[in-house]
């Protein structure tokens, strides 16, 4: 396995300007590990071939027409506190009933308002959990896989060259790995890697403004990938056009924190495909 890089070198090479959402980020994690000791040993057996996350979402884009990954945040850099004190359980439950295939979780304290504790009373629930965090450490990795987690989020724009290595560790500690890309000119360290669940972000992480991915590139350049719409996703319609359009899955966080009913809003997403499976 390829020695991981030092998370300094790592953030401090992004690139990204001091002010941008994610460099700021970034920083704030650097200083989070800088006391938090050295990594533990993984206890877990090493991942060969798919886990339950990526299980999870195969299964029901193939007996669904889509999988949607139900995201817990109370926070983001952008927004601020904009659903600070939801209920974790009440919320999770929600999601649960309304036919979520998985969570995704937050753990970055600072600006998104996470806790790997979070995911750890998740475990309750009985679904694949993603460590929704910034990970440019082995630190992290050990931390989503004593927490219970099932799968952790790399971000290309972050890990660049490194991806590889950093996927490698990640199933080393049995843990999957959902790949993140910002735009096309990231897939090589995504094939590199040999990712097997593949993200597009319609939010740009340095400004967080939208765009619109299309499945099609990505389809072409990853054609056994599990590929995930992540970001933008306002209602069930949104997430629906994204399914219908190639994606496996879609990651919806702020909408389902926002809306007054987050189980309703997943079941009008399955409703709808239900109706157009054959």
């Amino acid at each position: 396995m390829s020695a991981l890089p030092d998370p300094a070198s790592l953030v401090h090479g992004t690139g990204l300007p001091k002010s941008s959402h994610l460099q700021r980020v970034l920083v704030s994690e650097l200083a989070r590990l800088s006391s938090a000791g050295s990594a533990a040993a993984a206890l877990r057996a090493p991942l060969d071939g798919p886990g339950p996350f990526e299980s999870a979402l195969r299964w029901d884009a193939a007996t669904r027409g889509g999988a949607v990954i139900a995201e817990y945040k109370q926070a983001s850099p952008s927004l601020g506190p904009f659903a600070a004190g939801t209920p974790l359980q009440a919320q999770l439950q929600a999601y649960r009933e309304g036919g979520a295939s998985a969570f995704s979780i937050l753990a970055e304290p600072t600006y998104f308002r996470g806790a790997a504790a979070h995911l750890t009373a998740a475990a309750a629930f009985g679904m694949p959990r993603l460590y929704k965090g910034f990970v440019i450490s082995e630190a992290q990795l050990a931390e989503a896989e004593a927490c219970g987690a099932e799968a952790v989020l790399l971000i290309v724009r972050v890990l660049k060259g490194h991806t590889a290595a950093f996927l490698q560790a990640a199933r080393q500690r049995g843990l999957e790995a959902l790949v993140e890309l910002h735009d096309l000119t990231e897939v090589p360290f995504a094939q590199e890697a040999g990712a097997r669940m593949v993200g597009i972000n319609a939010r740009d992480l340095s400004t967080f403004t939208l765009g619109e991915p299309t499945a099609a590139p990505l389809r072409k350049a990853f054609p056994e990938a599990v590929l995930v719409r992540e970001s933008g996703l306002a209602t069930p319609e949104d997430a629906q056009v994204s399914l219908r359009a190639g994606f496996d899955a879609v990651l919806i966080g702020e909408a389902l924190m926002r809306s007054p009913d987050p189980k309703g809003f997943l079941e009008r997403v399955f409703a709808d495909l239900r109706q157009e499976t054959p």
